[in-house]
Formats: C-alpha cells, sequence, structure tokens
C-alpha cells in the first residue's frame, strides 16, 4: 500500500489462475451513499447492465440519511431490480454527518453475499482494457471476483491494486466479521479506514489478490468530499492514520472487539424496519 508506513505484502498474488472454477460464489457490491445521488445516476444503470452475465449477484444500496431524493428515485426506476432481488435498497435517517467506516459497517452487515465487495457511488464495474472498450465482454467484474474467489477460499483481500483502493476493497464475509472485525469505527469521519483493515489483513496473512483491470471512477472534488463531514477529510485522513499506526503498533489487528459495531435501524426496500 502507498500511504503512510505499509507492511511489505509477502502474500500476493501472481494474477495467474490455476483451479478451475466449481464454485459459483454469491457477490454483493456494496454501495454507501449520502447525498451522492448525481453519481449514482451515473454508476448503477452501467454496473447493473455490465455484470448482468452473473446471476449469483446483488447490490446492496445503503441511503445513509441522503436529503437528495435518493429513494424517489431508486423507487421510481429500479422496482422490478428489487423485485427480483438484484438491488436490495436501505435506508437510515439516524446519522447526522456522514462516517465512512460506520457506514461500511452497517452495509457490509446487511448484505448476504459469501463476498462483500465496496463499490463507491463514484465507481464503475467495468472492464477498462482498450481492446474491450464500448463492447460487452463475456467475464464481468463479479464473474472474474468468483475466479479469483476460487483460487483463494479464505483470507482473500479483493482489491483494487496495491497503491490505492479508491473505494474498492472487499473480503469474504466471514472473514471480515469474524477475523477482522469490520471497519475500526475508532477511525472516525472520512479517511483511511480502507488502508486500515487492509493493513490489518496483511498482518493477518490474508493473500492480496489485485484486480485492477476493472476499476474506473468519476473523479471527486475535495469540496464534495466534504459535504456532510463533521471535519474536512483531509484532517480526519490524518487523524485516523495516526489511529490505526498506534493500533498496528499494539498489534490489534482485530477492530472493534467486545463492541456493538455497525449499529443502525433502518427501512428495507421502502417498507421493513429492521435493527442491527
Amino acid at each position: 500500500m502507498a500511504y503512510g508506513e505499509r507492511h511489505i505484502i509477502s502474500n500476493m498474488w501472481n494474477e495467474k489462475f490455476k483451479n478451475e472454477v466449481k464454485k459459483q460464489y454469491k457477490i454483493s457490491f456494496c454501495t454507501v451513499c449520502m447525498d451522492r445521488l448525481h453519481n449514482l445516476k451515473e454508476t448503477l444503470p452501467i454496473n447493473i447492465k455490465s455484470n448482468k452475465s452473473y446471476p449469483n449477484l446483488e447490490f446492496v444500496i445503503l441511503d445513509y440519511n441522503s436529503s437528495d431524493k435518493l429513494e424517489d428515485w431508486i423507487k421510481n426506476n429500479f422496482i422490478k431490480y428489487i423485485n427480483n432481488g438484484r438491488i436490495v435498497y436501505y435506508r437510515t435517517e439516524e446519522p447526522k454527518y456522514f462516517d465512512m467506516p460506520h457506514a461500511k459497517n452497517v452495509v457490509s452487515k446487511l448484505a448476504s453475499g459469501d463476498i462483500i465487495n465496496n463499490l463507491d457511488a463514484d465507481n464503475y464495474a467495468v472492464d477498462i482494457r482498450p481492446e474491450n472498450k464500448n463492447k460487452q465482454t463475456n467475464e464481468c467484474w463479479a464473474s472474474y471476483l468468483n475466479r479469483i474467489a476460487n483460487e483463494f477460499p479464505e483470507k482473500a483481500i479483493f482489491i483494487k491494486s496495491n497503491r490505492v483502493p479508491h473505494g474498492r476493497v472487499g473480503f469474504y464475509k466471514k472473514d471480515f466479521i469474524d477475523i477482522l472485525g469490520g471497519y475500526d469505527e475508532e477511525l472516525a469521519g472520512y479517511g483511511y479506514e480502507d488502508f486500515d483493515i487492509v493493513e490489518r489483513a496483511i498482518r493477518l496473512n490474508f493473500v492480496f489478490c489485485p484486480f485492477g483491470r476493472y476499476y474506473t471512477r468519476i473523479y471527486t472534488y475535495g469540496t464534495e468530499k466534504n459535504k456532510n463531514l463533521k471535519k474536512d477529510w483531509k484532517e480526519t485522513k490524518e487523524i485516523n492514520l495516526k489511529k490505526s499506526a498506534k493500533n498496528i503498533r499494539k498489534k490489534i489487528f482485530k477492530a472493534n472487539q467486545e463492541k456493538h459495531w455497525g449499529k443502525a435501524t433502518l427501512i428495507k426496500n421502502f417498507k421493513e424496519e429492521i435493527k442491527i
């Protein structure tokens, strides 16, 4: 990893496949969204279309108390996907400010997939290789993740690259909860939470599995990142880096121990109230 003092990645996949695909994992693409409807309008339809060939997939959208009518847009445009389970929509009206570690924990706990992979509202889950530009390929991002999973059935980090995650980090849900303890909710606000969980996973000998060819995003300006934050994101990023480094030095690799983390009250698919 590129930011801060990073542990050497000794357990890196060489991106060569050896095993036959024998299992189809259920995959959850997890999106947290607080007033980012303008991004989701561009990315979600394309991401659904680009991954339509993989049947065992859900898009889990957490509306983190948005005020931009995200709920109305989902309801008016994606009911058929809600009904067939391709999209699962949750809304919570509890948060006043955006808190990335908490939001990612909530959406990850809500996901029903074997594999949970973050997909930020400004991210495209598409093949970006030049030879495949403007055409539908046989292998989508979800099926590529499944192929990697058939190489490493446990303790895998599914990640954009070995440099900057940019909101593209995934794990087996069981490992995310039982081994890593989710995102560290001591890292409040925005910034460094992906680096922290990946660093902890590396220290626990997870296999680092990059999928860089399936990555592109809408550029997000700093002023937009600060929307709905209690403090400037650059400030919280530095604070979170120091907190993370302190815990790593203490060899605290499982977060949120003895805490009720990812706690929320939500409405599922516009009608069902649930608590986690």
